[in-house]
């Protein structure tokens, strides 16, 4: 109610001085008594209309005068804006003010920017938070109305009893102390009814300022495009006319030009066109001269580059040829040793077989002399002739081992005699493949690989491949020696030999260290196939294509269920477990040359068992003394079976 009672002081025409303000409904409408400090009540009605003058009061406004401006209208704006409702009938001004500032603002841009150019320079600090154009325009308002009405800074001169007439807007004089004046700025500043119209003028005048602005792009361009039909049409036109002149140029020069000095422009045009012609010819024939030249020279960097070619495999070939007969060369070294120890074998054999039947001799004559000495030697003579036996097979089986690997040497001799014929046919069929001064090696044999006589893949198809290099091997990891010789790692030492994977290739152990530790292991099973090792140990795996062509490797303890690894069948398999496991052991480390897979499988679990008994030979003569019987065999004589040999 008091900031209803000063904001009606500011409105209403009264002295100053203590003023008491009563609000009352009533059936008439709403009605309010002023007071001021004598005791005499005047009622002043809100719809009252006032005495019609020269110049009315402002809320009685319905049109907005034709001649005023701008900064005019926003006066009276200003104005009207803080009417409460019930004080006077202000709508119908209000509007009618609101709509002709639309009008001005949209058609007048300079002086609507201009006045709100000054509004930024007045009010800087309170328009600077205010980011959007509307927030701009409604802060502007508001404190351009409140420095009008209530006597700011620069307009103190004007608060009370506004008029208008059709020439200007006659504001009222000041009244009021400084600081009352300064409530009265603040409490219009504060009053929401005020706000809320200069956000509905300010929205208002952005849209019309938008659209006005839309309104002048449009004319603009269509300007604009027409200004370009009409430079394009006068450009026109200048060419019409440029060439026109030039027509009439060269009319008028050939009218005046004379005969003698037309015929000497012609001979000279069929000069120069003889020259031009010459000069065409002879570009023509240097291109195809440089073109045949590039030909040439192109031709001659390919042969070029397929003779540096051809060396380089010349001398891969010659390189694996030498170390073909390096390995020829140890091979039948090899081979000369082996048939010395046939050799040498045979007449131990012989020998032994000598022995035996001395022996034998030896025997019978005990057994008809019935001497106890005649027993005890023959005890001693069986026991003789059975280490001559099992020193007899164990001859025998080591012969049979190196009469398998004489064949399998004879066999890879003539495998390498056929491949040397072959080449030699091919490198004389083809002597363009030979660069002048540069025969074929008698000892070019080529990379291929050859076979051993025997297949062995049913007795490694449980094996896994791995690498070659200084890794560790499990004591119990079993190697394949030969053909059907298997050694366990524990038993290698320096300078044995074993099979690669392919089951051909001999291995021969470089390195070995048997006191190397490890704190884990890493069990792998593949089918059938099952490996231990350490988890750095690489395992060969399948390249991208799933083939074994490209050799790679990875470590075992990366491997995991469903990788695939290279088994010495040449098929790559799925793991099927890769567990890695805390366990403290020995291990191997062993190197071997040359660095290829090696097939290794882990020593299974076996069952014990033993062969037949053979029944003893019944002795002719009767009532000798019997020697015991050993409890295992039930007195069991000497077995006909030699070492190692079972019988079912």
């Amino acid at each position: 109610m008091e900031e209803l009672a000063l904001l009606l002081r500011c409105l209403v025409q009264l002295p100053d001085g203590p003023t008491t303000v009563k609000v009352f409904q009533t059936p008439e409408g709403v009605r309010y008594y002023v007071s001021p400090s004598t005791s005499n009540r005047v009622p002043i009605p809100c719809a009252a209309m006032p005495q019609q003058s020269e110049a009315e009061f402002l809320h009685v406004l319905t049109e907005v005068p034709a001649g005023w401006p701008l900064a005019t209208v926003i006066d009276a704006f200003a104005r009207l804006a803080a009417y409460p409702p019930c004080c006077h009938n202000t709508t119908r001004a209000l509007q009618a003010v609101s709509h002709r500032l639309a009008e001005l603002w949209a058609s007048q841009p300079a002086e609507a920017e201009a006045w709100l150019q000054q509004c930024r320079e007045l009010y800087a600090k309170e328009l600077a938070g205010k980011a959007t154009r509307p927030e701009q325009l409604q802060e502007a308002l508001l404190r351009h109305g409140a420095a009008r009405r209530h006597g700011g800074a620069q307009y103190g001169k004007y608060c009370r009893g506004w008029r208008f007439s059709e020439a200007a807007l006659l504001r009222g004089e000041p009244r009021g102390s400084a600081a009352e004046r300064e409530e009265l700025v603040a409490l219009y500043l504060q009053f929401s009814q005020t706000r809320d119209r200069c956000r509905e003028l300010a929205e208002r005048l952005a849209v019309a300022e938008s659209q006005e602005t839309a309104r002048k792009r449009q004319k603009l361009e269509e300007e604009t495009s027409e200004r370009r039909r009409l430079e394009a049409e006068l450009h026109q036109s200048r060419e019409e006319g440029r060439e026109l002149r030039n027509r009439l140029a060269a009319a008028e020069a050939e009218v005046s030009s004379r005969d003698a000095e037309l015929q000497a422009a012609r001979s000279e045009s069929a000069k120069s066109k003889e020259q031009c012609e010459e000069f065409a010819t002879r570009a023509a024939a240097a291109e195809a001269g440089v073109a045949g030249m590039q030909k040439e020279l192109r031709q001659v960097q390919e042969e070029n580059g397929k003779c540096q070619e051809r060396c380089e495999e010349f001398a891969t070939r010659l390189q694996a040829a030498e170390a073909e007969a390096s390995e020829h060369a140890d091979t039948k070294q090899r081979l000369a040793r082996a048939e010395a120890d046939v050799a040498e074998r045979r007449l131990e054999m012989q020998r032994l077989e000598m022995e035996n039947l001395s022996l034998k001799d030896g025997s019978q004559r005990a057994e008809t002399g019935q001497s106890t000495e005649l027993r005890v030697e023959k005890a001693v003579l069986q026991d003789r002739c059975e280490q001559l036996q099992r020193q007899l097979a164990e001859a025998r089986g080591q012969l049979k081992v190196l009469w398998q690997e004489r064949g399998m040497y004879q066999e890879r001799l003539r495998q390498l005699a056929e491949m040397n014929k072959k080449q030699e046919s091919h490198h004389h069929r083809h002597p363009a493949f030979h660069p002048p001064g540069t025969a074929p090696s008698d000892t070019a044999f080529g990379d291929q690989e050859w076979d051993l006589v025997d297949d062995i893949a049913s007795v490694l198809s449980g094996s896994s491949g791995c690498s070659v290099q200084q890794n560790c091997f499990m004591l119990d990891a079993i190697f394949k020696c030969r053909m059907d010789v298997f050694r366990e790692g524990s038993d290698l030492q320096k300078g044995s030999q074993v099979l690669a994977g392919d089951g051909e290739t001999v291995l021969e152990v470089v390195e070995i260290s048997k006191e190397a530790r490890t704190k884990k292991v890493v069990d792998l099973q593949a089918g059938a196939a099952t490996l231990r090792v350490t988890p750095d140990h690489p395992v060969q795996v399948p390249d991208e294509n799933g083939q074994a062509g490209c050799r790679l490797y990875m470590p075992a303890g990366k491997l995991k269920v469903g990788d695939f690894v290279m088994l010495d069948s040449g098929e790559p398999v799925a793991l099927t477990t890769a567990e890695t496991l805390p366990m403290e052991c020995k291990v191997l480390k062993i190197v071997f040359k040359p660095d290829l897979p090696v097939a290794i499988f882990s020593s299974p679990s076996c069952i014990l068992s033993k062969g037949h008994r053979k029944l003893q030979n019944r002795r002719s003569v009767r009532g000798r003394g019997k020697e015991p019987a050993d409890p295992i065999d039930e007195g069991a004589s000497i077995p006909d079976t030699a070492a190692g040999e079972y019988m079912d």
